[in-house]
């Protein structure tokens, strides 16, 4: 009897075997290096995108500290223009207060010329105007109310007193009071 041993290429191993073990091994340094490049590659891609980033978040801070800059002194050229109209309004008003009682009584002046009465005393009081005074006659201190109006001094309705009196010498004199609120402006 003879003896044939077919699995004989089963024990031991063969050259073709090894040299696919080789070539495995290579696919597997290949696939390795594969891996190795290409997570390198991503690694350095994700790093570009995040210095970008970083750049342009460094960008948009500067521009944020400019726009709050600018933002503050606007604020502070607000608060500056406010001031500024309160202090106009202010010097109007004085102004406007000084220019009142001129105007009063250039129109006081203007309205008592010609008419034969005398004045007393004339007070402003804010917008409100008191106007005394003495005449011989009730006609003259008609004519000088409607004087007054036609100055424009008198807008409003005015609130007249006339007292009769007689004097010491035995004449009778009238007293008056005319009282009236001034409106803004006064021309005269």
């Amino acid at each position: 009897m003879i003896k044939i041993n077919l699995a004989r290429h089963l024990l031991y191993p063969t050259r073709p075997a090894r040299e696919y073990n080789r070539g495995y091994g290579w696919i597997c340094v290949v696939l390795c290096l594969g891996i190795a490049v290409s997570s390198w590659w991503w690694t350095q891609s994700k790093q570009q995108a995040l210095e970008v980033l970083l750049l342009e978040k460094d960008v948009q801070t500067q521009s944020r500290v400019k726009l709050q800059a600018t933002l503050s002194r606007l604020e502070q050229y607000q608060k500056h223009k406010q001031l500024l109209r309160r202090a106009v309004q202010e010097r109007h008003v004085q102004a406007l207060g000084k220019e009142q009682p001129m105007a009063l009584l250039q129109g006081v002046k203007r309205s008592i010329d010609g008419l034969g009465i005398w004045l007393d005393h004339v007070r402003m009081a804010d917008q409100a105007v008191e106007i005394r005074g003495q005449s011989l006659s009730h006609q003259e201190i008609e004519k000088y109310i409607d004087s007054l109006e036609n100055h424009q001094v008198i807008r409003s309705l005015p609130v007249v007193e006339i007292l009769d009196q007689v004097d010491s010498e035995g004449e009778r004199v009238f007293s008056f009071v005319i009282r009236f609120v001034l409106e803004s402006q006064v021309t005269a």
